[in-house]
């Protein structure tokens, strides 16, 4: 009951003050001096004109004589509460905003005594400013005589309107300018008044600077400066840095064309420039001013029996943001068009684009400058801007000029609820949606990992690696119910994706053992299996056909499925004919340490992740494989050729680098969240800015869907993990004909094949997994478990380091 009550908590608050609020509200209008009240005994015993009744009588007297006709400001108070309870937020009675509301109420009941002092309402019963009013005014004039208790009581108004309504003197000035405004025009307009000539009464607000460099019917030619001209002559170099202000934040045009007149005649720019001033303040990254961030409009709120979480489960970002100083944007510009006029290179910067973490700056070299000059000079560059990293794109795909990334002085953080109230996120089209964070520009990246299909992620410790794994299950959480989709979560580290460990979407426990990760693993080839051999019984090509079609059968044909399926059970043969009839979820396996799993048994994890990742797109089954060292060992040939989407933040050399993106470059990136990622076919990786979610925030979503439920394990993966390893014998209880034997199965199983290789280890004199494993075409568990079912009945001797057994029995005695 109490989950109940935590969970409607905000709702049970808004539909109180709401109710309250409309019966004062009630019981001050229908308000009658001849009511029963504490003033007075009424003429009809009970009887009211009170809409509320008697209480409401009694009510409205006992408010009016203490406040006066102040008090309505209490029922507008009380809606205030309702909306903002709806709204998520919690009003608490030692919430400063009642302070401030019962200040402002006393401030206008005394001012409405002073204004009024003789004056009464309702049949001459109530003053305007009720008693308190009365009170306040008159020991404030005694003290402050008139005029300045007036000055006091107006100021301390205008103080509160502020603190209870949060909305500040000039929006309330400049709205009352503008209606004002708004109605000479309408006069002026008018057939009387349209051949007078009027003054202009419009106020120009300074809050909307306005950019008269770039107008789109008359785009402006700018000059852009040189190397030589830049440093030789201030005003060319100010008309450089003008040109390159004018490209802060702009879209690259779909042609890569270059000139400064196409880009002003597409941007809004934030740029201001005003005639007879040399300054021109550039448009940095800096986001609005801190709103609520709100959940899009139509997003489903349950799915079946459950609850989608509400975006008020993550916190809101803080509200100063860092803003990158023009002087900084300035000195930096500069310092780059110097340092390479050392080195012989020479051209020009033609745009510059400030980001969370980087700013970019876009040099355009000469025509007689080698590309490989400039990347030799990346060292140099990162000494003199005294960057904590620097990294240069040459060139910049499809664009003639060369980026050059150097780091901020300060960074600022990507929050993952910022990308969460993206509509990019909720689309209809992005099935998994991953948000990867900022790009270099600022602008959010929301991927789909359907499209990927598989990801690849490498980081070193402290890179920002494992937050983002993190970060990219929350999303999936936010989006997706247990019907839509399932986990598996494989954590040898045993504190990345412990938060996790509850939550309804499991298949089967968080998986700490490296050695029953190798069994998930193959069961999740199983699994595939299944889903292929039911997507093509109801002639499906991906799940999504395949969801939608069995969405559709009536319940005649569900039950004949069933019945077949049952029978199939019965008699033993799951393995080779069951199939699905129902809507299946998307499966996501996320693997942290991959590298370990590698250690244990790395054929057969390999042979299982490149199977999975050939086939398993189709089917609705994806992985992410994390690791710190993406080495040659973990991270093999075949690997890398079916998982094309990789994302690597900063790794410790550049040959990681190479491994895990085919090219150098993360080995420079910034930590905390810094990455390139390389997806949907292209060869080139782009940087992002990683999303930051707090271990609080991980820990309230997870417990919203703990809370829900407890998860519901699949049988057939329970049992093949019973039946791994660590089981004892579990594997024969899977059933004739089940296979998951072969993922694990106890002592006392028998192998199909266990007489041919018998037979063929008696002709020879010693033996081992890995020759057993080799002749005969088999996984090396399976090999192992049969020298130890030999060793047991005394075929082959005991164990001698890694020298092969020897055989005890002859062909003939076989």
């Amino acid at each position: 009951m109490s989950v109940f009550f935590k969970k409607f908590r905000n709702d049970v608050k808004a539909i109180g003050f709401l109710g309250l609020g409309m019966f004062l509200a009630l019981a001050l209008a229908s308000y009658s001096a001849k009511d029963p009240s504490f003033n007075s005994t009424g003429h009809g015993g009970f009887k009211t004109l009170n809409y509320c009744g008697l209480l409401g009588s009694y009510l409205a007297d006992l408010i009016y004589q203490a406040m006066g006709l102040p008090a309505w400001l209490m029922i507008a108070g009380l809606f205030q509460a309702a909306v903002l309870s709806l709204k998520g937020k919690d009003i608490e009675m030692k919430n400063m905003r009642i302070v401030w509301m019962a200040l402002l109420i006393c401030s206008l009941s005394a001012l409405a005594s002073i204004y009024w002092p003789d004056s009464k309402v309702f049949d001459n019963q109530i003053y305007p400013g009720g008693l308190l009013g009365v009170g306040l005014a008159s020991g404030l004039m005694k003290v402050l005589n008139s005029v300045g208790a007036q000055v006091l009581l107006w100021a301390a108004t205008a103080m509160m309107t502020v603190f209870c309504f949060e909305v500040s003197l000039k929006e309330i000035v400049m709205s009352g300018v503008d209606f004002i405004s708004d109605q000479v025009d309408n006069i002026k307009s008018s057939n009387f008044f349209k051949d007078w000539k009027w003054p202009d009464l419009k106020v120009k607000k300074a809050d909307k600077p306005v950019n008269k460099l770039v107008e789109k019917e008359k785009p402006t030619e700018m000059m852009i400066g040189s190397v030589k001209s830049a440093s030789t002559n201030p005003t060319k170099s100010e008309d450089f840095l003008k040109a390159s202000q004018l490209k802060l934040d702009l879209e690259e045009d779909e042609d890569g064309s270059e000139e400064l007149s196409e880009f002003a005649a597409e941007i809004e720019s934030e740029a201001t420039y005003v005639e007879g001033e040399e300054n021109v303040s550039v448009s940095a990254y800096e986001p609005p001013a801190r709103r609520k961030v709100v959940m899009p409009k139509k997003t489903p709120r349950r799915v079946e029996n459950w609850t989608m979480p509400k975006l008020s489960l993550l916190e809101d970002p803080p509200l100063t943001r860092i803003k990158i100083e023009e002087k900084e944007i300035r000195r930096k510009a500069d310092i780059t068009l110097e340092k390479l006029k050392q080195f012989g290179v020479n051209g020009q910067i033609v745009a510059a684009k400030p980001g969370p973490a980087v700013t970019m700056f876009e040099f355009k070299p000469n025509v007689d400058v080698r590309v490989n000059k400039v990347t030799e000079l990346a060292d140099d560059l990162a000494l003199a801007l005294s960057a904590e990293s620097l990294r240069i794109i040459a060139p910049i795909p499809g664009r003639d000029v060369i980026g050059i990334e150097t780091s901020n002085a300060q960074r600022e953080t990507v929050y993952l609820k910022d990308l969460l109230a993206d509509e990019m996120f909720w689309s209809e089209d992005i099935k998994l949606p991953i948000a990867l964070g900022k790009q270099t520009n600022g602008e959010p990246r929301i991927v789909d990992l359907r499209k990927m299909p598989h990801l690849l992620i490498a980081g070193t410790t402290g890179s920002g690696k494992s937050v983002f794994t993190v970060a990219t299950i929350t999303g999936f959480l936010f989006k997706h119910s247990p019907k839509t989709l399932r986990l598996i979560l494989v954590d040898p580290k045993q504190v990345d994706l412990a938060a996790f460990a509850d939550i309804p979407h499991l298949i089967m426990p968080p998986i700490r053992d490296p050695k029953k990760a190798v069994v998930a693993l193959r069961w999740a080839v199983k699994e595939m299996e299944k889903r292929y051999k039911s997507m093509s019984k109801f002639g499906a090509r991906n799940i999504e056909q395949f969801n939608e079609i069995v969405e559709k059968l009536g319940s005649e044909k569900l039950a004949e499925h069933e019945k077949i399926n049952a029978e199939y059970e019965t008699q033993g043969i799951m393995k080779l004919e069951q199939y699905y009839f129902t809507a299946q979820p998307y499966t996501v396996i996320a693997i942290e340490e991959f590298g370990d799993l590698m250690a244990v048994d790395k054929q057969n994890v390999e042979q299982s992740v490149v199977r999975l990742a050939q086939m398993a797109r189709a089917c609705g089954m994806h992985l992410m494989i994390a690791m710190q060292s993406p080495r040659k060992e973990v991270v093999t040939g075949l690997i890398k050729t079916n998982i094309p989407g990789r994302i690597s933040f900063k790794v410790a050399s550049k040959m990681d680098s190479r491994i895990i993106l085919d090219q150098a470059g993360a080995e420079r990136l910034l930590a905390q969240g810094d990455m390139l990622v390389v997806s949907n076919g292209s060869s080139t990786p782009m940087r992002h800015h990683g999303p930051y979610l707090k271990e609080t925030e991980i820990n309230g979503v997870a417990k919203f869907w703990s809370d829900q439920g407890e998860p519901e394990f699949d049988a057939l993966a329970m049992r093949a993990l019973e039946g791994g390893p660590s089981g004892s014998g579990a594997g024969a209880e899977a059933g004739p004909g089940s296979d998951f034997g072969e993922l694990g199965g106890g002592d006392d199983e028998y192998d199909e094949r266990y007489d041919e290789i018998l037979a063929w280890a008696g002709g020879q004199k010693a033996i081992s997994a890995s020759l057993i494993q080799r002749r005969f075409k088999l996984g090396y568990p399976r090999a192992a478990r049969l020298i130890e079912l030999f060793e047991k009945e005394g075929v082959v001797g005991p164990a001698n380091g890694s020298k092969p057994r020897a055989v005890l029995v002859s062909s003939h005695q076989g």
